[in-house]
């Protein structure tokens, strides 16, 4: 029977990953897209961020509370606070490929000014 050449009978162990840096952006919702798909019931956001102008991300969001401020933010032009982290290989609800950075997000600050 032959031995199984993998790393782990070598006695070699991987590297713990990093822990995913925790953020707090700035900016103003431009865009919000729900779904309601089998593969993922949320919504994405667009975020125009206030400290790096021209910038805009992606924030993805399963949780109803969340959606709610964002889509608060978008009608009413108030700025937002968002806190999470940054994907590094993003889902795409709907297929397709990601052009900005895209953050999952545990937080919502809505302010209420502009």
């Amino acid at each position: 029977m032959a031995k199984k050449d993998d790393a782990t009978s070598r006695g070699v162990k991987a590297a713990p990953l990093p822990p995913a840096t925790h953020v707090e952006l700035f900016g103003h919702v431009t865009l919000v897209e729900g779904y309601a798909l089998s593969g993922f019931t949320g919504c994405h956001a667009l975020v125009a961020l206030r400290d790096t102008p021209g910038k805009t991300v992606a924030v993805l969001t399963s949780e109803v509370r969340l959606q709610s401020l964002l889509e608060t933010a978008l009608d009413t032009g108030n700025l937002i606070a968002f806190l999470g982290v940054k994907l590094a290989h993003p889902p795409t609800p709907r297929g397709g490929t990601w052009i900005v950075d895209v953050y999952s997000i545990d937080g919502v600050i809505l302010y209420n000014f502009k």
